[in-house]
């Protein structure tokens, strides 16, 4: 037991050395002693095996003050890798990152969705291609990381229902594991809600992000952790209903909210209306953006409906933070005001002092989620 709990003590002392590197571009043994309260003697043992380690090296002296001259240390933010894949009903996106979490290289491929065994087999070969390209192996891999469109069992890497990638309890990891580096499997809006919440986690414990692409999600954090449900089901804000026997959705069932509010409403509203067929979000927001008065009438016409799932969230679960993201960003960023007005309208119960709503600096959180998982499960003190 003793021999356990010295190895415990040994691995948390170096992920809090490295975790300080991580923050400081320079700074010497004495420094890190000093401010993580742990003893110079430690500190040279963990320096000098991170340097056999090829984590860290020596970059230059401090100017004497009597003594020897200081070493200062640099971590070698290249000596491990993270790889996050986003699978879409259209495309694969992945993004190689550094332990300093700075993206390397960013792949997208367009794929016919034709089944989940060709989108794998298209995935490998892409992420072979990357592997290859920057010599990575388990040693210098953290890990990999998938975000899927619906539900999954986070533990045991199954998809379990992906109606968007036409699949159904389907073992996802196990695809992967010829690597030989740990794969994680979740769920898009969950992978999302976690960037986002990394990128304010000094300032908050708890996070709602709602996520807007093909689909609609709902991704939660609770007390600094992604909540997923005793069934790996929570957040399914999409399939929520909103009217009895009501317009037919992607799921099969009928009345959901992501009927009414999927990116895709927007560009089907538009082509009824106009009679024209545009099939990208972008060329709705390009008319936007030329003042086209569809586009907004059908925007604000969304708004008010998306407005109704907000305000039931908010009194469902009475949060401090709504971040709003996907596709549709822009749209968002020039409607947040009538978003504000639709959700806080006769709500008794909050208002813009007690929930904070924005919309996510970046459309593609669910893919920097997933590239930082490994590289946070790396760094975790536990």
């Amino acid at each position: 037991m003793i021999e356990v709990n010295h190895s415990k003590i040994k691995e948390t002392n170096r992920k809090k050395i490295i975790s300080l590197l991580l923050e400081k571009n320079e700074i010497t043994k004495l420094d890190i002693s000093r401010i993580l309260d742990i003893s110079i003697t430690t500190v040279s043992t963990n320096i000098a095996q991170l340097k056999d380690m090829g984590v860290v090296e020596d970059v230059g002296t401090l100017e004497s003050t009597g003594g020897r001259k200081a070493v200062t240390i640099k971590l070698d933010e290249n000596c491990k890798y993270s790889i996050g894949i986003a699978l879409t009903p259209n495309h694969i996106k992945l993004s190689l990152v550094n332990l300093r979490r700075r993206v390397i290289d960013s792949l997208s491929i367009r794929h016919k969705n034709d089944g989940i065994e060709n989108i794998i087999k298209l995935t490998k070969e892409n992420l072979d291609t990357i592997i290859k390209k920057y010599a990575l192996n388990p040693s210098n891999l953290l890990g990999i990381a998938f975000s899927i469109p619906g539900t999954v069992d986070f533990k045991e890497g199954i998809i379990k229902y992906a109606y968007l990638l036409k699949t159904k309890d389907f073992n996802f990891k196990k695809e992967f594991e010829y690597l030989k580096v740990p794969i994680y499997i979740e769920n898009e809006a969950n992978l999302s809600a976690y960037y986002e919440f990394l990128n304010r986690k000094d300032e908050i414990e708890n996070l709602l992000y709602v996520s807007i692409t093909d689909g609609l999600g709902l991704g939660i954090v609770i007390n600094n952790k992604i909540y997923r449900g005793d069934n790996n089901s929570a957040g399914e804000l999409g399939h929520t209903k909103i009217a009895i026997d009501g317009k037919s959705c992607k799921c099969g069932a009928k009345g959901c909210l992501e009927a009414y509010t999927s990116m895709d409403v927007l560009i089907e509203k538009y082509n009824e209306k106009t009679k024209l067929n545009i099939t990208d979000i972008s060329e709705f927001e390009e008319k936007y953006n030329q003042f086209d008065k569809v586009t907004e009438e059908i925007l604000d016409e969304y708004l008010k409906i998306f407005s109704l799932g907000i305000s039931n969230l908010i009194m469902l679960l009475d949060p401090n933070s709504i971040v709003i993201g996907g596709d549709i960003n822009n749209l968002l960023n020039d409607k947040i005001e009538t978003l504000k007005n639709n959700i806080y309208k006769d709500n008794l119960f909050t208002n813009e002092d007690n929930c904070k709503i924005s919309v996510a600096s970046f459309r593609e959180s669910y893919l920097l989620g997933a590239a930082m998982m490994p590289i946070e499960e790396f760094l975790e003190i536990k």
